[in-house]
């Protein structure tokens, strides 16, 4: 990730605005910005969500599919996440920087969800050792105006909501 180099005068800026509770656009520093939440929005999923935060639009989708359970946990079913980012979202996503960014998100979270306690994935087990659910979550950036993670997160669990 590129470095940012900010000057004395804009490093001052942003002290006081945290010092005075303020962001430039009149919010507090604990306020959110108002997220658009759409579920159902692509018909061919098990479970779809676009978000807007900001300038920042995610589509979420979940599809789910009988598979094998894991070796190494024969009574479980599994998520799989893949995240990709549209090179027109921003220009850093252009060549691998999008692929890196994408990778690094995809495996914090395959991380998160598969804590204990974040998903009960005994109940995606049908049959243990034959058969599960497999629920493939494909995230698309369509644009990236900031709080990319905190929008991915609020997509990700609303296609879950929406999943049957």
């Amino acid at each position: 990730m590129a470095a940012v180099v900010l000057s004395e005068a804009e490093k001052l800026y942003i002290v006081h605005g945290v010092q005075e509770d303020l962001r430039v656009d009149g919010r507090s520093c604990e306020d959110y910005r108002c997220a658009d939440v759409e579920t159902d929005v692509v018909s061919n999923t098990s479970g779809s969500a676009r978000v807007r935060l900001g300038r920042t639009d995610v589509l979420v989708c979940v599809k789910a599919e009988m598979g094998t359970p894991k070796l190494e946990k024969p009574d479980e079913g599994y998520l799989d996440f893949l995240v990709d980012c549209s090179p027109s979202a921003i220009s850093e996503f252009e060549g691998r920087g999008a692929e890196e960014l994408g990778s690094d998100i995809a495996n914090t979270l395959c991380r998160v969800y598969s804590s204990e306690g974040c998903v009960d994935l005994k109940a995606l087990c049908i049959n243990p050792r034959d058969h599960c659910w497999i629920l493939y979550v494909d995230v698309l950036v369509l644009e990236n105006g900031g709080n990319l993670f905190d929008t991915i997160s609020i997509a990700v669990k609303a296609a879950f909501f929406n999943t049957r």
